[in-house]
């Protein structure tokens, strides 16, 4: 091997430490099609804070989900299969996906209903628009 080639690679192996970011943990619901709903407890630290589900859905089915909190503080997003999620160094989300129509970051919905476009896990992101929070997230999932 060339010395000046591996020379020259020392500077990025030392740097790969530090641009990897560990994964967020995302927890997967389990829901059963025309059930009742499942319902997710959680209480989130700040603001900076972050619930992730993925929620298994398949293309023609509706989604339903909602949040309750005191004081209703508690917001979430659905994003569509394939998003790709990482944790940047400040520790805030990096998202590299699509939203789903009404349930993205500029509408912080409490409530939502869609058409699930694609099979696949959607990743739902529950978070507080202000101070900590306590959360019960109901998911529910109907059609073929």
């Amino acid at each position: 091997m060339n010395r000046r080639y591996l020379l020259g690679t020392l500077p990025l192996l030392a740097a790969a430490p530090a641009l990897a970011q560990q994964l967020p943990d995302i927890r997967t619901l389990s829901v059963t099609p025309g059930a009742a709903g499942t319902n997710v407890t959680g209480s989130l630290a700040d603001t900076k804070a972050r619930g992730l589900y993925y929620v298994p859905g398949q293309a023609g089915q509706t989604m339903n989900v909602s949040v309750a909190s005191a004081g209703n503080n508690v917001v979430f997003q659905v994003w569509e299969p394939g998003t790709g999620v990482r944790t940047n160094a400040d520790g805030t989300l990096a998202l590299n996906g699509k939203p789903m129509r009404d349930a993205g970051p500029s509408e912080e919905p409490a409530a939502w209903i869609g058409a699930l476009p694609k099979t696949g896990p959607y990743l739902l992101i529950v978070y507080s628009r202000r101070d900590a929070a306590s959360y019960t997230l109901t998911v529910s999932v109907t059609g073929s």
